[in-house]
């Protein structure tokens, strides 16, 4: 599986969430993220594992969110009771609640003080390049 990694776009960290997916004309399933970035996550399940190639609608919690995250996502692999699955387009407030958590995750697992909210400030206009980049620049630093 180490070959996942190595074309994997962005990093991920690990976790455990809560999530509900359904694919075209079927029943809503439940399962575990157990890592997730903004291009992906891995779930597992004790129910029927999706195909490859097989397009999920998503919905989820990151423990800091008050709505869920709803996203569009195509299963790339699969084995015994996990997949993983690419997401598609994640709107712009997704991805960036996606980033949080994937940041403060990743400091805390690392035993690194991640940076506040307010270093980001986010009353204030902010190019969503500088938002990413900062968070980047935060990644990179603490690893």
């Amino acid at each position: 599986m180490s070959y996942l990694l190595d074309e994997r776009r962005l990093p991920r960290v690990s976790c455990d969430l809560s999530v509900e997916y359904q694919a075209r004309d079927a029943r809503t399933q439940r399962g575990r993220i157990t890592d997730i970035s903004t291009a992906g996550a891995r779930i597992t399940t004790q129910g029927a594992v999706p195909a490859i190639g097989a397009d999920l609608l998503l919905r989820f919690h990151l423990p800091l969110t008050k709505r869920p995250i709803q996203a569009m996502g195509n299963v790339r692999w699969a084995g015994q009771g996990f997949a993983g699955v690419e997401f598609g387009d994640l709107r712009h407030q997704a991805q960036d609640e996606i980033w949080r958590y994937y940041a403060r995750e990743s400091a805390r697992q690392r035993g690194v003080r991640p940076p506040e909210l307010s270093d980001v400030n986010r009353d204030r206009e902010v190019p969503r390049e500088g938002v990413l980049d900062a968070w980047w620049r935060f990644i990179r630093e603490s690893e």
